[in-house]
């Protein structure tokens, strides 16, 4: 079995979907949390300057997408054939559909008035209909009463669960995702299962980057 070796900082951000698919494995990992006041010394290490970047037996491998990819694969998480791999890429992109249009201007915004005006139009108009495309993906599987795709937990149910912590995040939150049932009871299964130890036992930590 190779050795795992993660490197990011001391938050969640882009490598909470990697060390959740360890923790549903049941996969041992080094999880190194770089300092802020370390990352000038690692970053000339890295291949592209910026983290996450996974080492196995020795070997760098940046991107965290590219990471949460070949976590999955070599873990048995993305689906049982192509089929179902290629279902899982749905979901994922999918997803970045319901996120990509909340970074800019929620996220992002500095202005506190205009962030809550944005936050306001996206969660009340832009969010549902992407919403509404995942809930019926879920459905199709089992009619939603499993997860995204096949028999067991997936990188989709993972990127689906990293992906919530997001977008049901105070303080611009303001709704979640109480329309959508399904998807309300997926959370809640891996947050209560595939999850739990990981969500329990995980440092407790923020940075501007999470």
């Amino acid at each position: 079995m190779p050795s795992y070796k993660l490197l990011y900082f001391d938050t969640r951000g882009r490598a909470e979907a990697t060390r959740m698919l360890f923790a549903v494995a049941n996969q041992e990992f080094e999880d190194v949390r770089i300092t802020r006041e370390d990352w000038p010394k690692v970053k000339p290490t890295t291949p592209q300057g910026h983290i996450p970047v996974l080492v196995v037996d020795g070997k760098q491998l940046p991107q965290s997408a590219a990471i949460e990819s070949f976590v999955a694969k070599e873990l048995g998480l993305y689906g049982s054939n192509n089929w179902e791999a290629a279902q899982i890429d749905v979901v994922k992109e999918t997803l970045k559909d319901l996120i990509d249009p909340m970074i800019m201007p929620v996220m992002f915004e500095l202005d506190k008035a205009k962030q809550a005006e944005n936050a306001k139009e996206y969660y009340e108009n832009v969010a549902p209909p992407h919403l509404k495309n995942l809930q019926d993906l879920l459905e199709k599987n089992k009619d939603g009463i499993g997860y995204f795709v096949g028999d067991k937990v997936s990188l989709a149910d993972v990127i689906f669960f990293v992906t919530m912590e997001w977008f049901e995040k105070p303080p611009y939150s303001t709704k979640g995702l109480e329309s959508f049932p399904k998807l309300v009871a997926l959370k809640d299964r891996l947050a209560t299962n595939d999850l739990a130890k990981h969500l329990r036992e995980r440092p407790q930590v923020y940075w501007i980057h999470d």
